[in-house]
This record gives structure tokens, C-alpha cells and sequence, in this order.
């Protein structure tokens, strides 16, 4: 019963951790940058940072409170990539090709479909080890 209650520990926890932790996700439209956590909420005051090929610091600059940037009209060197650096280690970065193209959030980045796909991965699991842990029956034949 106290290994029970040990590992019953553990697993409570481990819970805080996983709820508080999230990412960092860059999108870009009509020239211009937004960044967001996982919760949907702004990456504000985050650092924008633009590299050239060379790794060279071109441009460094902070979003504005509702996590977006406006890009600027010219740079002195050819831009490679835009890295975005918000508090707690977080970092993302988008290549400028993409910038310019400008990204759309994709299928996998709503809560809800990351949630639905979890939960039928979950069932299928639990079906699977149902149907295999479950013992066969033995039916003799009659003659």
C-alpha cells in the first residue's frame, strides 16, 4: 500500500509541471510578425531578433503588447531569418522566405484538434491492450 501511495505522489507531482508548461509559435501576414504561446496569449515585449546567412545580428528590436511587429521597409544587408526570444527560455525562429510568403496557422496548432487526436490515440491504446491482455477462450469441438 505505501508503493501505492508513492507512486500516486509522483504522478500528482508531475501534474503543475506539465500545466504550466507551453511553446512559442511565429506567424507572419501582410508584413507583419506575430508571436504567441500555446494558450493563444501574446508573446509581448518578446525580442525580435533578424539574421543575415552569416549569423550577423542585422536588426533588434521587442514586439509590441499584443505580440506582433511590424517589419521594416529596408534592410542594409539581405535578411536569412528572424529568431524570437520571449522569457523563460522560450525561442523560435522563421526563415525569411517565409516572412514574405507569410504563414497561416496550420491544421495540428488548434487546441482542439491536438486534444481530439489525443484522446482517440488514447482510446485506441486502451483497445488495443484490452483486446490483447484479454485471455482467448478454448471452445471444443463437439463430435
Amino acid at each position: 500500500m505505501r508503493i501505492f501511495y508513492i507512486l500516486l505522489f509522483c504522478i500528482l507531482s508531475l501534474f503543475p509541471s506539465a500545466a504550466i508548461a507551453h511553446g512559442l509559435y511565429l506567424t507572419s501576414k501582410d508584413g507583419k510578425i506575430f508571436a504567441h504561446f500555446s494558450d493563444h496569449s501574446p508573446a509581448a515585449h518578446a525580442v525580435v531578433c533578424i539574421v543575415d546567412e552569416d549569423g550577423i545580428e542585422i536588426l533588434r528590436e521587442t514586439l509590441d503588447e499584443k505580440g506582433s511587429w511590424q517589419l521594416p521597409d529596408s534592410f542594409n544587408n539581405i535578411p536569412h531569418m528572424i529568431i524570437i526570444e520571449a522569457p523563460g527560455g522560450h525561442r523560435t525562429y522563421m526563415t525569411w522566405e517565409e516572412v514574405v510568403q507569410g504563414t497561416s496557422r496550420k491544421f495540428f496548432n488548434y487546441l482542439i484538434i491536438r486534444t481530439a487526436l489525443g484522446v482517440v490515440v488514447l482510446c485506441c491504446c486502451g483497445f488495443l491492450i484490452k483486446h490483447f491482455l484479454k485471455p482467448r477462450s478454448k471452445i471444443s469441438n463437439p463430435k
